[in-house]
This record gives structure tokens, C-alpha cells and sequence, in this order.
């Protein structure tokens, strides 16, 4: 029987799991020879199976289709998949006979095992990278509430194994915080600073060769260096030790300020859909050329295509599509999360009937709430005037008005809390409509720079395969697309009515007024 024998490790850096591979490889061969089975090919990847899109596998599944092999050996299903698309093909072609045999070091997998405990373990793996995901994010958000970056560390600085934070490096913090001390003088420029890195030995840590520019740039640039550190747009004070001052550093920026060129607007020389999508058969960037034909000399042709610089992985999706092509498909993606005029208006509408409601509701809250603090208020004031009179005693004056004093306190703080939300939770959702219908006029007007703009801002990918363009939205945007999709298969008006208006439908719930949603 012929097989593959796949070996994959999560991590592209070669600094770590750096004996996976190798591992996997002569632990694999040994069990097909111990099997019989003869190997095709020794596959090998160094890429994480959380989503799909992996080359290497996908090469292999369509090998195995073509016929080339029966069999697949790996070091554990999980190796094959932790995510249900790539697990639920393996599944299939298993149950179909394409594949005759899964093999690994625990058990073999045959095409008339129970499906069951396949779905099983890949379900179990699949889980096990999306808690690793959250178990890993909660980690950062508490090293950073603590002032710790909680990231690689920059240069002249080491992640520490034994604390677990970043601490000076012994050769390389001293000689940095010299160069940074140059630069900040402003007699040195980004290549005459890059030869004072590399003579402290700061060159990069797998070529061994000196900085490229731009990483002396993101050096000169970081803030990390006078003690905090940025995190998705979000400044934060560092726990470190840092290199230099505050002043020094504005000082380097006013000197980076100064020996930097001028860069001139570049024309899109009638490319409108530069660095928009990428292939979907390959991951690469769709690239844009431009052909005069010899029968219509002056008259220029602009065709996209895949770059094709995998070099792992033949591109079968190579094909030259027409500007005119791309832009229709631009058109027609971003007309599926449009909102008519004339729904605009009726969203708007109820929107206006939403916002009388809550604040007329608030409104009747913040006048219960008030009522009874005067009357609190009235209370303790007796009490005080009857203990100062002598009518109370001590000890029941403080029985009498210590349970008053926390109800006090919180009804001025739900006071306080409910004047301060006054302002309109319904604008970002009247911000949605406009931004939907604002779209509608630029694909009506082939307005191409917001149409793609909005596609970046909203589409999470953006796939170009057999000259369609394929756009995956974000929430809310997808069941927007859904709708309009949906609106569009039919021509009765009382049915595109209902889709528009569907289940989410405008109506807010009273008496407690929950936040409604869109029909989207």
C-alpha cells in the first residue's frame, strides 16, 4: 500500500521544536517499514492546523485523489487537523475509500471504524487550540495590567525563563543605549547608526548580518526604551528597567524627524485594486500588470494575477483576469452590505422611537431613585437633630442611621451612573446605517476608492480563485449580506418587505426595553 508519511510541527521559528521534524520523520519511517508500507513521499510542514489553508496538506489530499497513494502515516490524527474543515475532509475521503488507512503511533484508522471517534479526537483537538487561544490571551492581559510587555524583547533587552520578564541583556544593553545616545546628538544618520549597532553586535539574529534600515527604524521608533509600551494603540507603563529618558527619546525622534526623506505620493497608475487580495489557492498577493496590444497601439490592458512565489507549492490559479473583472466583482461584493435609502429612513425612524423610549424609561428611574434620597436625606437629618437635642442615645442614634448611610451611597452612585448614560447607545448603530447606505452611493457611483476601502475596513479576507473575488465579513456585516442576498431571490415586495423586516425584527420589548437588534 502506498503512503505519505506527514510530519508537522505548529511553530515556523526554527527556535523552536527544532528536533519535531526530524523526530517525527524516523520515528514514522520506522512504523511504515514495520507496516510494509511503502512511502511516496516524506511530507513535512512547519505550520499551525488551527485554521485551514495549510499548502503542504492540501497538496497531499489532492495527491491522494489523483491516486498517488492509499495511505497516510502521521505521528497523531491532531498532526492532520485541529480544525473541523481539514478534519471533516479527511473523514470524508476516509469513509469514501480514497483513503484506505490512517496510521499513527497509537492506533490505525480504517474506513469502516466508527466515525464517531475520529470526530471525537479532532473535536477534542480542535477545542484544545481554542481554550489554548483564550488561556494565552488572558495571560497577556494580566502581564500587561502589571506593567510587563508580554512579547518578544526588544533589542538590548532578554526575556528571562526564570522571572519570566524582560531584563537588560549583559552584552547588549550597554552598547544600544550608546547608540541611541549618538543618534539622539543628530550628527548620525540611519546608515551611519547601523554600523554603530553592528559594531556593538546588533545584527540580525539569523543572517548575522547588519540591520536592514528599516529595523533600525522600528529601534530608533520604540517607546519601549524609556519605559512603556504600546498594545493595540494602547499606551502602557513598563515594570522594566528602561534604557534611556523621556527627554532623550523626543530628542531621537526630532533627529529621525529630520534625516527623514520626503515621500512623494505615488500614483496608482490606473491600478485600482492595488494590494486588495490574495489568491485563494496559494495565500500570495494578487499582483497588477499592464499590456498594450500591437493591434490597439496606446491603448493600455491592466490584468491581475497571482504572484506565484510559493515555493513549496505550484499555483494551479494562475489565470490573468481583467481589470474590468475585478472591478465588477468589487461592485458586486460590496453591494451585498448595502442598506437601501428608503430602509434607511424606516431604521432611522424606528431608531428615534427606540431612543424616546429609554429615555423617557431612564428618565422615570432617575426620578424613583431621587425621590427616595430626599427622603433619606430627610431621615438622617431628624436623626441628627434628635441626637443633638439629647432625644436619642448614642448607641441608638448608630443603630438607627448606619443602615440609612449605605443605601444613601448607592442611590446617589445609581444616580450619578444613570445621568452619565444618558448619552445615545443607539449612535452606533445609527453610525452602521449610515455607514451600509453611504456604500449603497458609492457602488451606484463606482465610487472604486471607498468601495475597496470599506471591503479592507469589513471583509476579513478577501480571496481571488477563478476570477471571483470571495469576501468573508465580519459581524454584523455578514447577516447583512445574508439579508441582501436573500432580498435579492425574489421579486414579490411583501416578501423582500419580510426579509428586511425578519425575525430580528425593530420592535423593542417592553417594559425593560432590551437593546434591540437590526434586521441584518
Amino acid at each position: 500500500m502506498k503512503s505519505f508519511v506527514y510530519c508537522r510541527k505548529s511553530s515556523e521559528d526554527d527556535e523552536r521544536q527544532i528536533l519535531s521534524l526530524p523526530a517525527q520523520a524516523s520515528e514514522l519511517t520506522s512504523l511504515a517499514a514495520v507496516a510494509s508500507r511503502e512511502v511516496v513521499a516524506l511530507l513535512d510542514e512547519s505550520m499551525t492546523a488551527r485554521k485551514p489553508g495549510r499548502p503542504v496538506f492540501n497538496d497531499m489530499l489532492r495527491r491522494i485523489m489523483n491516486g498517488e497513494a492509499e495511505c497516510i502515516i502521521t505521528w497523531k490524527l491532531d498532526r492532520l487537523a485541529r480544525n473541523l474543515e481539514d478534519g471533516g475532509r479527511i473523514i470524508e475521503l476516509l469513509q469514501r475509500g480514497i483513503i484506505k488507512e490512517i496510521r499513527t503511533c497509537e492506533r490505525v484508522y480504517l474506513p469502516a471504524d466508527n466515525v464517531l471517534l475520529m470526530v471525537l479526537e479532532f473535536g477534542m483537538a480542535n477545542q484544545y487550540v481554542r481554550d489554548l487561544s483564550v488561556n494565552i490571551r488572558r495571560g497577556q492581559r494580566e502581564k500587561i495590567r502589571r506593567g510587563e510587555y508580554p512579547f518578544k524583547a526588544p533589542v538590548g533587552y532578554y526575556n528571562d525563563p526564570k522571572s519570566r520578564t524582560i531584563v537588560p541583556h549583559p552584552q547588549k544593553f550597554e552598547g544600544v543605549k550608546r547608540c541611541l545616545e549618538r543618534f539622539a546628538s543628530g550628527g548620525y544618520t540611519l546608515s551611519a547608526i547601523r554600523d554603530e549597532f553592528r559594531k556593538v553586535g546588533v545584527v540580525g539574529e539569523r543572517s548575522g548580518e547588519p540591520l536592514g534600515l528599516q529595523g533600525v527604524h522600528w529601534i530608533l521608533k520604540n517607546p519601549f526604551y524609556y519605559g512603556v509600551f504600546e498594545v493595540k494603540g494602547e499606551m502602557h507603563q513598563g515594570s522594566h528597567l528602561p534604557m534611556i529618558s523621556k527627554a532623550m527619546w523626543d530628542r531621537i525622534q526630532v533627529a529621525r524627524a529630520k534625516i527623514a526623506k520626503p515621500r512623494h505620493d505615488r500614483k496608482d497608475k490606473g491600478f485600482e485594486f492595488r494590494r486588495f487580495a490574495t489568491c485563494g489557492e496559494c495565500g500570495f498577493t494578487i499582483t497588477r500588470e499592464r499590456h498594450f496590444k500591437r493591434s490597439r497601439i496606446g491603448k493600455p490592458f491592466i490584468y491581475y494575477r497571482c504572484t506565484g512565489k510559493r515555493k513549496d507549492l505550484k499555483c494551479e490559479n494562475r489565470v490573468w483576469v481583467p481589470q474590468a473583472k475585478v472591478a465588477a466583482e468589487v461592485k458586486r461584493n460590496a453591494g451585498l452590505i448595502t442598506i437601501p435609502t428608503i430602509w434607511k429612513e424606516r431604521f432611522l425612524a424606528r431608531i428615534e422611537s427606540w431612543e424616546e423610549k429609554a429615555l423617557g424609561t431612564k428618565q422615570a428611574a432617575i426620578d424613583r431613585d431621587t425621590a427616595e434620597l430626599e427622603q433619606l436625606k430627610a431621615r438622617i437629618g431628624r436623626l441628627n437633630s434628635a441626637f443633638t437635642e439629647g432625644q436619642l442615645e448614642i448607641d441608638e442614634f448608630k443603630e438607627l442611621k448606619n443602615p440609612l448611610i449605605p443605601r444613601k451611597a448607592e442611590l446617589e452612585q445609581r444616580i450619578v451612573a444613570l445621568e452619565k448614560s444618558k448619552a445615545n447607545r443607539f449612535e452606533p448603530l445609527r453610525g452602521w446605517i449610515d455607514e451600509a447606505n453611504s456604500l449603497e452611493k458609492a457602488v451606484t457611483t463606482e465610487n472604486w476608492a471607498e468601495m475597496t476601502e470599506t471591503l479592507r475596513r469589513r471583509g476579513l479576507n478577501r480571496n481571488l480563485r477563478a476570477q471571483t473575488l470571495t469576501v468573508s465579513f465580519a459581524k454584523p456585516w455578514q447577516s447583512l449580506a445574508e439579508t441582501n442576498l436573500a432580498v435579492r431571490d425574489t421579486n414579490d415586495l411583501l416578501a423582500q418587505s419580510a426579509k428586511w423586516w425578519r425575525w430580528r425584527e425593530l420592535n423593542p420589548r417592553a417594559p425593560d426595553l432590551r437593546t434591540p437588534h437590526l434586521p441584518i
